[in-house]
C-alpha cells in the first residue's frame, strides 16, 4: 500500500513539473491568451514561463527546475511575517518610550510654568 502511494505521489509531482511549463510557454507580452488565476504569477526561466503563487520561487536541483512546495512557501511566508511583526514591535516599543518621555517633559514644563506664573492656566 505504501509503495502505491509513493508511486502515485511521484506521478503527481512529475505531471505538475512537466505540465506547468508547457501550460505557459510561447506567451507574448499579453500572456498569450493564458489566463492567470488570482494570486498567481508567471516566473520566466529561460524560454519557459511557470505559473506559481505570488512570491513563489523556483529552484534548480540538478537539471530539473522545481517549484517551491506549499510547505516551503508557507514556512517562508510565516518567517517573513514573523520578522516584520518583530520589527514592528520594536518600533512600537521605541515610540512608547518616546511618548512617555514627551509626557514627562510636558508635565515638567507645566509645573515650571505654574511656578513662574501662579495665576496663569494652561
Amino acid at each position: 500500500m505504501g509503495k502505491i502511494m509513493t508511486i502515485l505521489c511521484f506521478m503527481c509531482i512529475m505531471s505538475i513539473m512537466f505540465l506547468s511549463p508547457s501550460y505557459c510557454e510561447d506567451q507574448s507580452s499579453d500572456n498569450g491568451g493564458v489566463s492567470i488565476p488570482p494570486g498567481m504569477e508567471i516566473i520566466k526561466e529561460g524560454d519557459v514561463g511557470v505559473v506559481v503563487p505570488k512570491g513563489g520561487r523556483l529552484r534548480k536541483q540538478g537539471s530539473v527546475m522545481l517549484i517551491e512546495t506549499a510547505d516551503e512557501y508557507a514556512s517562508r511566508k510565516f518567517e517573513d511575517a514573523d520578522y516584520r511583526f518583530t520589527k514592528i514591535e520594536k518600533e512600537i516599543a521605541v515610540q512608547k518610550k518616546e511618548l512617555k518621555d514627551l509626557k514627562s517633559n510636558v508635565k515638567d514644563l507645566r509645573k515650571n510654568l505654574t511656578k513662574k506664573a501662579p495665576g496663569a492656566s494652561v
